[in-house]
């Protein structure tokens, strides 16, 4: 006896929740079940020769909008070259529309919603000659030329749901996904959580013990898969608490919330959590009423920035906002007004995702009278609405990607702030300059970090409305906040470098000045001093505009300062010289 749970994941540091529950739950049979983790990047090939070194007698694969397209590739292969194998497909891609996938796909049986039971009586029915096939709860198998489709299963009694970390080997530099509750209070059209009501819960006495585990092996993220963790706030409120008690000053735990959930006894607690423990991604997904209304999910936007202030006046929790363009009802114009009053809260990540016309969702059942048309094909990604044309969501596309490489690399902030006063609104900044990119054929090309820096000054040479100077300058120290750079590209440069050169070398062995100025750098020789720090001169007051916020009268007062950038921790210090 032979099984072998296949995940095709998206990316190399992601691992497979899913497939390790399922061989935990399976317990009795979980010597003889194998799990075989890649990606949907690497060569086919390689994955199907993976395969048949393993030569399962049963092959179970985790079906998502992502892999399905090559799943489909890799089955007539498999079928040929080990016809006696039997292949089962699970997953939410599968769970919708499964008959009419048994009549185009060569595989035996297709798992519908949960796995772990489902999984548990087909081996006992396959190896033990337990029930009969029709017994086995959401189970659609082919007879001949019969399909046939079982009674569905029944939600899993989370108490029983197994802890599938007891060994963290070969999971050193991938996320390390965790379930804590399944389901959502909420009915959002375009997601697939919306079909079940209700939410289930692992009982917070085992989650803690896992938590516990998780810092005793200082794991780096905990990503909880949580559709609303904070839908209970007592159940929130007891764990949050428990992760700031129990902080090891490593482990990062992530999680995906309702911001207007968090109420005054949520934001005290999370006060005292330590910077870097704790990162909330928030689903905002349009600022319009119209569009949430639709989509059921109904949110008052006023409520939500309200709260996502607070956190963010905390200074101790990354937010994550998430827009998604292609709702109904939502056009350009719209889309804009939700895009810029979400990037004014100044989330630390900024998403702008396209809408997924996921099968057995509201919007998909609805489609035809939104006038959704979408690609046939996974992730069933949105093509065009009554409301947004196809020409303005590639548009949006283009600029999806300057977010990305600008605002979500962190990289360019001072820079961004005084770039979105030269235009409207942030909006119409990343769209001219999306313009801007594909017009230079830009966005056909791979660019280094340099690349986006320079890229970004060449743009902004073109536009009346920015100072040439002011912009180089604070490209300049964007640049050398993140890169100890001795040698600053003449694009960059606004005034003469080497007349200071030796005044700079004096300060720096001026140990006076040192101990003043960087007192943890004076046991260092000059010559080390000089390895880890960096002195730049500006025109511009830009240390000012770094500290304070404030862009515009930058802008317009010419007033020098010199900055020095010291990279002797993680984190470059900028310290004002004068």
């Amino acid at each position: 006896m032979n099984i072998l749970l296949l995940a095709l994941n998206a990316k190399y540091i992601h691992s497979s929740l899913a497939l390790r529950s399922i061989k935990a739950y399976c317990e009795e049979y979980i010597n003889s079940i194998e799990l075989l983790e890649t990606t949907i990047n690497n060569n086919e090939n390689e994955i199907i020769k993976e395969i048949y070194k393993v030569s399962p007698d049963v092959l179970g694969i985790s079906c998502y909008i992502w892999n399905m397209s090559f799943i489909k590739i890799l089955i007539p292969t498999l079928k040929k070259i080990l016809p006696q194998m039997t292949i089962i497909l699970g997953g939410p891609e599968v769970s919708y529309q499964s008959q009419e996938l048994l009549t185009i796909l060569n595989v035996d049986f297709i798992m519908e919603g949960e796995g772990e039971e489902t999984w548990q009586e087909y081996l006992d029915y396959r190896f033990k000659n337990h029930k009969s096939l029709s017994e086995i709860d959401g189970l659609v198998y082919k007879q001949g030329t019969v399909i046939n489709k079982n009674r569905a299963r029944t939600p899993l009694n989370l108490e029983y749901l197994p802890f599938v970390y007891d060994n963290l080997t070969g999971l050193e530099h991938k996320i390390i996904y965790y379930e804590a509750s399944r389901g959502c209070p909420f009915n959002c059209q375009y997601c697939l959580s919306s079909i079940q009501s209700g939410v289930r819960f692992v009982p917070v006495d085992r989650v803690k013990e896992h938590l516990h585990y998780f810092c005793d092996n200082r794991v780096k993220q905990v990503k909880f898969v949580d559709r609303t963790f904070n839908a209970n706030k007592k159940y929130a409120l007891a764990l949050w608490h428990y992760i700031i008690a129990h902080d090891n000053g490593y482990t990062n735990f992530h999680f995906e919330i309702a911001a207007e959930l968090i109420d005054e006894e949520m934001i005290t607690l999370l006060k005292g959590a330590r910077k870097g423990l704790i990162q909330f991604e928030i689903g905002v997904q349009s600022t319009n009423p119209k569009v949430l209304a639709t989509i059921k999910r109904k949110m008052p936007y006023e409520e939500i920035s309200k709260i996502v202030l607070q956190i963010k006046a905390l200074a101790n929790i990354h937010q994550h906002l998430d827009l998604i363009a292609g709702l109904p009802f939502e056009d350009y114009t719209s889309f804009k007004n939700s895009f810029n009053d979400v990037i004014a809260l100044r989330p630390e990540q900024f998403q702008l995702g396209f809408l997924k016309v996921l099968k057995g969702s509201g919007l998909r059942k609805n489609a035809a009278a939104y006038g959704l048309v979408y690609k046939q094909e996974p992730p069933y990604e949105i093509l065009y609405t009554d409301a947004l044309s196809y020409n303005e969501i590639l548009r949006l596309h283009s600029i999806e990607e300057m977010l990305e490489r600008y605002y979500n690399s962190e990289r360019f902030k001072t820079s961004l702030e005084y770039l979105f006063t030269c235009f409207e609104s942030p909006f119409s900044f990343f769209e001219a300059l999306a313009l801007y990119w594909e017009q230079k054929g830009y966005d056909l090309i791979q660019h280094n970090k340099m690349s986006y820096t320079l890229k970004l000054c060449e743009f902004c040479l073109t536009c009346s409305q920015i100072n040439p100077e002011l912009i180089k300058e604070f490209l300049r120290f964007d640049y050398l906040k993140h890169e100890h750079l001795k040698e600053i590209p003449t694009e960059l440069q606004t005034l003469d470098s080497s007349s200071y050169k030796e005044a700079d070398n004096s300060l720096l062995k001026n140990d006076d000045f040192i101990n003043i100025r960087a007192p943890h750098l004076i046991a260092l020789s000059t010559r080390q001093r000089h390895k880890i720090t960096h002195i730049e001169h500006f025109k511009y007051h830009l240390y000012k505009a770094y500290t304070t916020g404030i862009y515009e009268e930058v802008a317009v007062l010419k007033e020098p300062c010199s900055i020095l950038f010291d990279y002797a921790s993680q984190n470059t210090k900028c310290i004002l010289l004068s």
